[in-house]
């Protein structure tokens, strides 16, 4: 749709900012550059900011019927801004995302059935979203949808910054050694990318809601370009 360009040319502002931001932070010195990508800091808060916007844009223009329809989504999103707080380790006597968290003695029973109820919950969101919008979602992908394409990029953020984190002790143990320089550009192309990660979502789901503003139903993905008023309904 003519209307959605924006949304691409917003999606385009937003991977060029993401592009200066990181030539900016090799620009600066070493104790600004710290300060910006550190934990808790500055990026990092902005990051997780951004995941708590995508539920209050799905509140403020869907309502509760619509979080109900897509509960598990919400689900999802809320939970990487709460792991981009470091809520997983926050709280517990280490990270409830390592193996040794459920092996060690150290950890009380208590937190160990707490985090597996945690883990349950989100598998549930995870697997529900997968049944409900991969196939939408894919659909959308190759129709070249904004809403679909957006939300894409944003996976491919998360992708690139997962495999960025850690990225010297990981080539370490493969014998490989990145140090200095390198070493910074990993640290900080991982907080920029996760900082677009929850970006890209915002752009989606307001592309979403602006194609079916003047639109009684919403289809189960943000991707589909069909409402149907049974969805609704239900």
């Amino acid at each position: 749709m003519p209307n959605e360009k924006r949304y691409l040319h917003l999606a385009a502002a937003v991977i060029s900012g993401l592009v200066v931001l990181f030539i900016y932070l090799h620009l600066v010195d070493d104790h600004t550059r710290t300060n910006l990508v550190r934990e808790n800091g500055p990026i990092e808060l902005m990051s997780a900011l951004g995941y708590f916007v995508v539920p209050l844009i799905m509140f403020i223009r869907g309502g509760w019927s619509f979080i109900r329809r897509h509960a598990s989504l919400a689900v999802l999103v809320v939970a990487l801004g709460l792991r981009e707080l470091d809520f997983n380790a926050r709280f517990t006597t280490m990270s409830i995302t390592k193996i040794k968290f459920f092996l060690s003695p150290q950890v009380p029973l208590g937190e160990k059935i707490i985090a597996v109820l945690l883990i349950l919950i989100l598998l549930a969101a995870l697997v529900d979203c997968l049944k409900k919008y991969l196939r939408p979602f894919l659909a959308g992908c190759a129709k070249k949808d904004v809403v679909s394409m957006t939300a894409g990029v944003s996976l491919l953020f998360m992708a690139i910054s997962k495999s960025l984190d850690g990225l010297p002790r990981k080539l370490r143990s493969l014998g490989l050694d990145i140090a200095g320089q390198n070493s910074l550009y990993a640290e900080s192309a991982e907080e920029i990318l996760e900082l677009g990660i929850p970006l890209m979502l915002i752009i989606s789901t307001l592309a979403y809601f602006s194609r079916h503003a003047s639109k009684t139903g919403s289809p189960s993905f943000p991707g589909t370009n069909k409402p149907s008023a049974q969805d609704d309904s239900g």
